[in-house]
């Protein structure tokens, strides 16, 4: 499966218009995103469907060293709502790459996403 990787972007105090730096999920041409995750990382989910049941995300999890299984995370994101997940714990979540592996239900240029990565006080 291929999929997009999202660029994270670092959350600080300068700040970021985040709407304009979303990636329509339409991107996904049926398969899926990816983000880099050092456990810090959030996403950042935006559904300006009009009308519809809005429509779901899945996330990808595996099984870690000691043999716990977090079942897969599948969440509805409904119409006309902004939606955030995570912090995503690497040890459960991240794909062998390193990257937190997601996908869509439907591939809709109104559905939004982000990955932003909460980064340290200064």
């Amino acid at each position: 499966m291929a999929y997009t990787t999202l660029t994270v972007l670092a959350a600080d105090k300068a700040g970021d218009e985040m709407i304009a730096l979303m990636v329509g999920a339409d991107t996904q041409g049926g398969d899926g995103f990816k983000f880099a995750n050092d456990g810090k990382t959030m996403v950042l989910v935006l559904d300006e469907l009009a009308a519809g049941a809005g429509d779901t995300i899945t996330f990808e999890a595996v099984v870690d060293p000691d043999g716990r299984s977090e079942t897969t995370l599948t969440r509805t994101v409904t119409l006309k709502k902004i939606f955030i997940y995570g912090p995503f714990l690497p040890l459960i979540w991240n794909q062998s790459d390193g990257t937190v592996a997601l996908k869509f239900t439907t591939a809709n240029s109104k559905t939004k996403i982000a990955a932003v990565r909460i980064s340290n006080p200064s």
